[in-house]
């Protein structure tokens, strides 16, 4: 009996290293979209290097195919960086409204660039961004710009092939907070930043998060998890981008508890980034979702070590060995 405690010890000490192992120093991960093709094919499983930009102190451990995790209980620490993230290099990251799925796009702006779209061409400090070799359009033409996407990042008048022009927020800008300011812009940035921030209002209290209830709908199928979400009666938690959130209710937010009436402004704490998938058609990015803090960014992926077809799971062998451009 000692001796099977001992091997069975043994073997969740190698589980727990191997574990810790893909989350300090390799990422492994299988492409579920084809939001990068040609570049990177949906089925896709790439090696990505997590200390290309400087290695990450866990904070959990993910269960691989799975959403649980283990707190590691570490402090937060990130490693001296080989490299600063460029534009143009393909970057593996946490998905900003859930941080469960791990994204790949291409790095188009850098802290304090400014990003348009005009008829679908990319402008990024008033230059224009050239589709990298192997990127894609799908549709023929461009949506007009008298087309409005709600679902455009900021709602703000656009759609994906049409875009005004931002400006990507760096590490020291410091904006307002009264009640001129975008929330929709601001609030993600403080929250990403790890500070709480609560609406209080004729005695309800809603606590703002990042965290999708369409995506962790779209990962789980529990479409209980909208209930938590304001409109829903009983409802404790809204995003910054809900429509139930109105200018005329800033005043009523709480900052790490402190009224936002006596907070002049906030200062960014860190560099964010603005990603775009290579088949611009087909891609969730940038342009819906927003930014992508600095601490969220994982790595580069560096090899693809096997490849599967996932509409008709035949092995593509001639993907083996690729490097992503």
């Amino acid at each position: 009996m000692n001796k099977i405690i001992s091997e069975v010890k043994s073997l969740l000490a190698l589980i727990l290293i191997v574990l810790l192992l893909k989350e300090t120093v390799i990422e492994l991960y299988i492409v579920p979209t084809t939001s990068m093709e040609r570049n990177i094919l949906k089925g896709d499983m790439l090696v990505g290097s997590r200390f290309a930009y400087g290695m990450k102190v866990p904070q959990k451990i993910w269960v691989p195919f799975t959403a649980i995790s283990i707190p590691t209980f570490l402090p937060e620490y990130r490693f001296p960086t080989f490299k600063k993230v460029e534009r143009g290099d393909v970057v593996v990251f946490e998905y900003p409204r859930d941080i469960v799925y791990k994204y790949v796009k291409r790095c188009i702006g850098l802290p304090g660039d400014t990003i348009s779209i005009q008829d679908r061409e990319v402008y990024v400090n008033g230059n224009v961004s050239v589709l990298p070799d192997g990127g894609q359009f799908l549709m023929d033409t461009y949506m007009s710009s008298d087309f409005i996407d709600d679902e455009i990042f900021l709602g703000v008048a656009g759609n994906k092939d049409q875009y005004p022009e931002i400006t990507i927020p760096k590490k020291g800008d410091t904006f307002t907070l009264d009640e001129s300011m975008n929330w929709k812009f601001l609030l993600p940035i403080i929250l990403y930043e790890g500070n709480s921030v609560e609406l209080i209002y004729q005695e309800q209290k809603f606590n703002f998060t990042n965290d999708s209830p369409r995506d962790i709908f779209r990962r789980t199928g529990d479409q209980s998890i909208f209930k938590d979400y304001v409109p829903t009666e009983g409802a404790t938690l809204i995003n910054p981008w809900s429509s139930m959130f109105k200018k005329e209710y800033i005043k009523y937010l709480y900052i790490n508890g402190k009224p936002i009436t006596e907070i002049d402004s906030y200062t960014v704490q860190q560099d964010y980034f603005w990603m775009m998938g290579d088949n611009r058609d087909n891609s969730e990015d940038s342009r819906y979702w927003g930014f992508v803090p600095e601490s969220y960014i994982l790595g580069q992926p560096v090899i693809t070590w096997f490849s599967i077809n996932l509409d008709n799971y035949f092995p593509r062998i001639g993907r083996i060995g690729k490097i992503p451009n």
